[in-house]
Order: C-alpha cells, then structure tokens, then sequence
C-alpha cells in the first residue's frame, strides 16, 4: 500500500541507518484536516514490522476538530462503527528530530483495512490535487509563510508592543527564533529569512518553495 513519492530508500534502510546513530522511537506522524500532526509513537525494534502490516489508529483521526472533538456525519466515525485506519511510513519522509532525544519521525499514508485510502485524509487530497495539475500540464510550487506570536510564559502577555518590523534587534529578541531556524533547517526544512512582524511580539519565518508531496 505504500505511496511514497520517492522508493529509492525503503523502510528498512531508513531504520538501519537510525539504528547506527542511537535513534530508538520512530514516531508514525499523520497531518490531520486542520494541520495538526497526530501520531503514535514506537519503539524502533517494532516499527519495521507496523510499516510492512501498518499501525492501526482510529480513523476518524483525521477529521477531528481542532479541540479532538468527534464530529457526527463525515462517514468517519458513528457509520462505521469508529473503525480504526493503517498507517503506512512513507520512507521519503524520514527525518530525525532534533529537539526530541534519539527519535525520528516518517509521515504516514493511510488506508481502511481492505486497502482503500481514507479519501479525506490531506496527503490523499494532495495527491489527487497534484494529479489533475499534471494532467493539464501544471507543475504546482508551494512554499509557506507562517507568522506566529510568541508570549511570556508566566504573564501570557507580548514580549514588546509596537510595531518594529525588521528591527535588527527585535529580529532575534529572544533565543527561541535563532534556534527555530537551526533545528527546522536541520529537520529538512529549507527556510529563507526570519524577521520580526508589524505586531508587537510578532515573528515571520518564511520556507524554501518545492514541488511534489513533502
């Protein structure tokens, strides 16, 4: 059942090579409707043979809100009797996380078990996205810009006010920013620029455009 966009490394070599450099868990990561990541974690002796069979988790996983709230009538849960999905790692995807000791992570596809994919799951509606693209000769290129606040951790309030875009100062303010983009470039992830934002307390990190199913 296995999906993956790039089948010059398999499963198997992935986990190899994890075990020669002290990874033990390997978590089995699925991107929910919302962006969320949902995943279980597994003890490397194990995860070679939850990727050949795959990791059974709820199905209805994929279409909770974003409190893990069930919603009635998505034909994902009480029509099917809460019926769980398979994860199936796909080996393009493998990375070592950096800010979690000796764990690597591979995002999963996901099938019913009689081997249909669940239809609404992200990765399965990109898929089919980028498919009708290639049909009429498109090629899509997709990067991503995320702002985001960050807030004292005891007053919840912003670390300054104003509005000091691109400030030279305010770009690194704390230590957080410098090391979002080291541990995210190490993850894989191409990042071009980090500055602060227009809103106080506010920060933009902006990522390397590619093609195809990340």
């Amino acid at each position: 059942m296995a999906t993956a966009e790039e089948q010059s490394v398999t499963v198997e070599d992935v986990l190899a090579g994890w075990r020669e450099q002290g990874v033990r868990r390997v978590r089995f990561e699925l991107p929910d409707m919302h962006g969320n990541s949902r995943s279980k974690l597994v003890p490397i002796e194990h995860a070679g043979q939850y990727a050949e069979e795959g990791l059974n988790m709820y199905g209805g996983a994929v279409v909770l809100d974003t409190r893990s709230d069930i919603v009635p009538g998505t034909l994902y849960n009480e029509e099917i009797g809460y019926a769980d999905q398979r994860l199936t790692p796909d080996p393009s995807t493998a990375a070592i996380v950096p800010w979690a000791m000796h764990t690597g992570r591979m995002i999963c596809d996901t099938y019913w078990d009689d081997g249909r994919p669940l239809g609404a799951a992200p990765r399965h509606v990109f898929r089919r996205v980028l498919d009708r693209c290639r049909e009429l000769g498109y090629e899509p290129l997709i990067g991503i810009e995320p702002e985001f606040y960050l807030l004292d951790g005891d007053t919840k309030q912003p670390l300054f006010e104003g509005y000091h875009i691109f400030n030279t100062i305010r770009n690194t303010w704390v230590p957080a920013i410098e090391r979002i983009v080291d541990e995210a470039r190490t993850f894989g992830i191409d990042v071009l620029t980090a500055n602060c934002e227009y809103a106080g307390s506010q920060w933009e990190i902006v990522f390397g455009p590619s093609s195809g199913m990340a």
